[in-house]
């Protein structure tokens, strides 16, 4: 198992205060529902830990942290983080919805307890929730510019995560997928966030806007990486350390990386019975694909090598985003924390 890397945690508590203090003192359910999406109550209103790895607020940290060390900027950043934090919770909320899921993090969804109209509604307080706290960055003497920019960023980057969404969902009702159309969409729905993430973080402690657009292809780069690396372990990570079964992937015809893969190179024969099994008629009817026909995809994906592919696929977007960050002249105390999270997404066991 790799070790989880010092900066997720090392800024953990701090941004989860200005998560916490971007909330208004309004007594309505609905705050409480996006405290339960967040990770801090349970379903009764009663303190709860269930929050997220936190990699994209760890991103922004050390995002501040490429480009200064004075200590100032460490509250600003702080706030740039909760901002980044609480979207990508807002965007989980309406997947689930989007998705049909009934967890998430081992408790239920939140439309599943309070019913899709709400979580809608609690999705969308989220997203006005993170600019409240974006803006708190004021408070801390940051520039109305800086904050400006950071905003600018921020919506830009919420608005790619929603294309890559909707891109997400057409591709459940088609067969022709490409592994470049794939890469597109991971492109906005992952890696969007996690490039922004880097970048306010930058733009708070006062980068250039060379520099934070060299962070922000980085972070992007490592989003690419982070979904790959996803798309692996959902077919080929041991059970018992990713804490779920394995093949789910397959059993709901998700067109992961390995699947776009196989479908590009398997044998003519296999790649038409495997379309017909991913055939957009019977992801919309919901039923899971049938055991025989799971063992049967997980191993043509081993003959054909997809998990070498993939994980081939996920060592060079990891090069790409070296070569992304040396671009940006970062501090040098910063890269040895930044490849570690790096070398973390591309490794993880769960």
């Amino acid at each position: 198992m790799i070790a989880t890397p010092a900066a997720l945690t090392r800024y953990h508590e701090m941004v989860q205060s200005e998560m916490r203090a971007a909330f208004p003192d309004v007594d309505l359910p609905i705050y409480d529902m996006a405290r339960y999406g967040l990770g801090w109550l349970d379903e009764q209103g009663r303190p709860a830990s269930a929050s997220g790895k936190g990699a994209r607020a760890a991103l922004t940290m050390l995002g501040a942290g490429a480009i200064s060390d004075d200590p100032a900027t460490v509250k600003r950043a702080a706030c740039g983080a909760a901002a980044v934090e609480i979207v990508h919770n807002f965007s989980l909320v309406h997947d689930d919805v989007q998705d049909g899921d009934v967890e998430r993090r081992g408790r239920p969804t939140v439309w599943k307890i309070w019913g899709v109209a709400q979580a809608i509604n609690t999705g969308d307080l989220m997203r006005e929730l993170a600019d409240a706290a974006l803006r708190r960055a004021i408070g801390y003497r940051a520039t109305a510019e800086s904050v400006l920019e950071a905003v600018r960023r921020l919506n830009r980057a919420t608005m790619l995560m929603i294309e890559g969404q909707y891109l997400d969902l057409t591709f459940e009702q088609r067969t022709d997928v490409s592994v470049d159309e794939y890469l597109a969409m991971v492109e906005r729905k992952t890696g969007a966030m996690m490039g922004v993430s880097l970048s306010i973080g930058a733009t708070l402690a006062g980068a250039s806007a060379a520099q934070a657009d060299a962070l922000d292809r980085a972070g992007t780069r490592l989003g690419r990486c982070f979904q790959m690396r996803d798309d692996w372990l959902g077919i080929w990570a041991d059970p018992d350390a990713l804490g779920k079964p394995t093949d789910a992937d397959i059993r709901r015809r998700k067109k992961s990386y390995p699947i776009l893969y196989a479908l590009g190179h398997a044998p003519t024969v296999a790649r038409r019975e495997l379309v017909d099994l991913y055939r957009p008629d019977l992801s919309v009817d919901g039923a899971d694909m049938p055991d025989e026909q799971v063992d049967w995809v997980h191993s043509l994906l081993g003959e054909i090598g997809a998990d070498r592919a993939t994980d081939e696929a996920a060592r060079t977007e990891y090069e790409a985003f070296r070569d992304e960050l040396e671009s940006a002249h970062p501090r040098g105390e910063a890269v040895a924390d930044l490849d570690a999270l790096a070398i973390f997404t591309l490794e993880r066991d769960r």
